[in-house]
């Protein structure tokens, strides 16, 4: 029987019984420890490394190993999965040092040519689902991290995790039948957490150019395998003028994120809510809020109170979402959060379809596991009405969603992260003289804080929406 599953001829075989058998021998000789003396190691990554490598990566025809990922997440799991493993080590392998050009991978999906993977991507509306790209955003920073992080050959797999991620702001529309290509690279490495940037362009079909996208970066941090603790990596040689100005600017982020106060949770506003304040002594930011208030009452306004924008979606976490580690991939996360965001807003502002223009950085508080029980909170924080003096005004709107994970056998319920999204609804195509501009209304403390929270939010990102350095990344090294 041994012999059988080993004769492979993965050109002319069926693709599902490829799958099958990558699935089947993972499971039985990676994942199964008594049977791990049957075949040796270099004929199980001999063998497998042949089936991922000839199986194409856009096939959209064919089912594969995780069937609700995307066709770059899945490739880059079956890479993952493919590496060989000795049991027997219990220290990690000696570290190295390496260049960002030794972890620098580039995906391109071909949305102009391929129809089939275009349709994987597409809305209802017809337009990209940005969603689903910041899914292989995160894939691409955990293989670009693997890349960095082990060493061909050594043996010894180690556990990655997304810890935060910086501000992303979309630079210009995404076109659903333009090619989109992806670029990660290590910028900065510590002890046991790496920054990872991405980059994603749009060819142009008639000039066949690349424009920018968006650019970001991820945090991942290395954890031991078997102790679950931070694990030092291999460190990080910056050569050239333009690596060493990313590594200075990642270590002015890492600086400014560790002095930040930016990400409250929900204990934290309603610890805020209830300071004592002297009635004779207003804060800054308690004035900052009347004024604001203040200001909403003047105008010709239909005022919505923020409760009443909230909206709650549960979802149960099934085990076809979980990543390669077993928890629910962190990507998932932010596509639905994304989702439950941009159908809120449009659910306020059904006039016109929402266009996401902006994530606030975000952390991810803990890890989610299988089974738990999440529920996605999404509230309206604050509008911006666009050219106000108009009968027809468009808005920037800052939607806030809190994900929380409850485990339903022990009622648990924690929070797992706090995303923020700026949207920019445009004008209503219907004409109506009559219509009042939408302004949300904060009614108490907390709901004030994050007002003003979304408020600065929307107003950095009109400060840097057409600064020259969101393009710097971009050009030529």
């Amino acid at each position: 029987m041994l012999k059988k599953i080993l004769k492979l001829n993965t050109k002319n075989e069926n693709y599902n019984l490829q799958t099958y058998r990558i699935s089947g021998l993972t499971e039985k000789y990676v994942n199964n420890q008594s049977h791990q003396n049957i075949l040796s190691s270099k004929q199980f990554d001999t063998k497998i490394t042949e089936i991922i490598n000839n199986f194409p990566l856009f096939d959209s025809n064919n089912l594969i190993p995780y069937p609700n990922q995307s066709a770059i997440t899945q490739k880059l799991w079956l890479k993952r999965i493919s590496k060989n493993v000795n049991q027997t080590l219990t220290e990690p392998p000696m570290l190295i040092t390496k260049s960002p050009k030794d972890s620098e991978i580039e995906y391109i999906l071909p949305f102009s040519s391929d129809l089939k993977l275009r349709g994987n991507y597409l809305s209802p509306y017809g337009n990209l689902r940005i969603g689903r790209l910041l899914e292989d955003l995160d894939s691409i920073a955990a293989l670009v991290t693997l890349k960095h992080c082990e060493n061909e050959n050594d043996g010894y797999k180690k556990f990655f995790v997304t810890v935060s991620v910086d501000t992303i702001n979309i630079l210009m529309p995404l076109m659903p039948d333009r090619d989109i290509k992806l670029n990660g690279v290590t910028t900065w490495v510590g002890n046991s957490s790496m920054e990872i940037m991405i980059k994603v362009s749009s060819k142009d079909n008639e000039t066949n150019k690349w424009s920018p996208i968006l650019v970001t970066t991820f945090t991942m941090v290395c954890l031991d395998k078997k102790t679950m603790k931070p694990t030092k990596i291999n460190s990080l040689k910056v050569e050239t003028p333009f690596e060493k100005k990313l590594f200075e600017d990642s270590e002015k982020r890492r600086s400014k994120r560790l002095n930040s106060n930016d990400y409250l949770s929900l204990n934290s506003l309603k610890k805020i809510n209830n300071l004592l304040i002297p009635s004779n002594h207003k804060s800054p930011l308690e004035i900052d809020f009347e004024e604001e208030n203040h200001s909403l009452k003047d105008l010709n306004s239909q005022l919505i109170p923020m409760e009443s924008t909230k909206n709650n979606s549960i979802i149960l976490c099934q085990p076809q979402e979980k990543n390669i580690n077993d928890k629910i991939f962190g990507g998932y996360l932010i596509r639905m959060g994304l989702e439950n965001a941009f159908s809120t807003c449009m659910m306020k502002f059904s006039e016109s379809l929402p266009v996401l223009k902006s994530i606030d950085g975000f952390k991810f508080l803990k890890a989610t596991e299988v089974g738990d029980i999440l529920n996605f909170e999404s509230t309206i924080t604050y509008t911006k009405p666009i050219n106000e003096n108009s009968e027809n005004p468009s808005y920037y709107t800052q939607l806030q969603v809190l994900v929380y994970a409850t485990n339903p056998f022990i009622g648990e319920k924690q929070l797992t992260c706090i995303f923020n999204f700026t949207f920019h609804c445009p004008s209503s195509p219907h004409e109506n003289s009559n219509k009042k501009i939408k302004q949300i209304l904060p009614q108490n403390y907390s709901e004030g804080i994050r007002y003003l929270k979304g408020k600065r939010i929307i107003d950095n990102f009109l400060k840097l929406e057409n600064s020259p350095s969101q393009l710097d990344v971009f050009k030529n090294e």
